[in-house]
């Protein structure tokens, strides 16, 4: 019959290699590992050639460049552009609301006759 202190030392073995497999299995199962996996990409190698690439591309199709560069400098501004109405108009209220204090009730104007001016 094994002794409380061979059991103890079979569970630590057992607990450190479960411990390593789950390690690995998160490595292997990380979003940027399956994409990479997926599509058959390196990422490291992907960004360390991106770069180059796309400055090579840039500089033998200018008008391509600029019109793709609006292209996605416009769909981001129209995904901020709400963003930023609601900011600016909640500060706005606020701003507005804060200085006007209390409304006045409006009075009758006086039936009075305005003279026109001299000339």
């Amino acid at each position: 019959m094994a002794t409380s202190k061979e059991l103890e030392r079979k569970a630590e073995r057992t607990r450190e290699r479960l411990s390593d497999r789950l390690s690995d299995l998160r490595d292997h199962v990380s979003p940027r590992a399956m994409i990479g996996d997926l599509l058959d990409i390196d990422p490291e190698g992907l960004a360390n050639d991106l770069a180059p690439t796309l400055v090579k591309q840039a500089r033998s199709n200018p008008v391509a460049f600029g019109l793709i560069a609006a292209g996605v400098g416009w769909l981001v501004f129209s995904e901020i552009r709400e963003p930023l109405a609601r900011l600016a108009y909640g500060t706005y209220a606020r701003r507005r609301s804060r200085s006007a204090g209390p409304k006045r009730r409006r009075t009758k104007r006086s039936s009075r006759k305005q003279t026109p001016p001299k000339r």
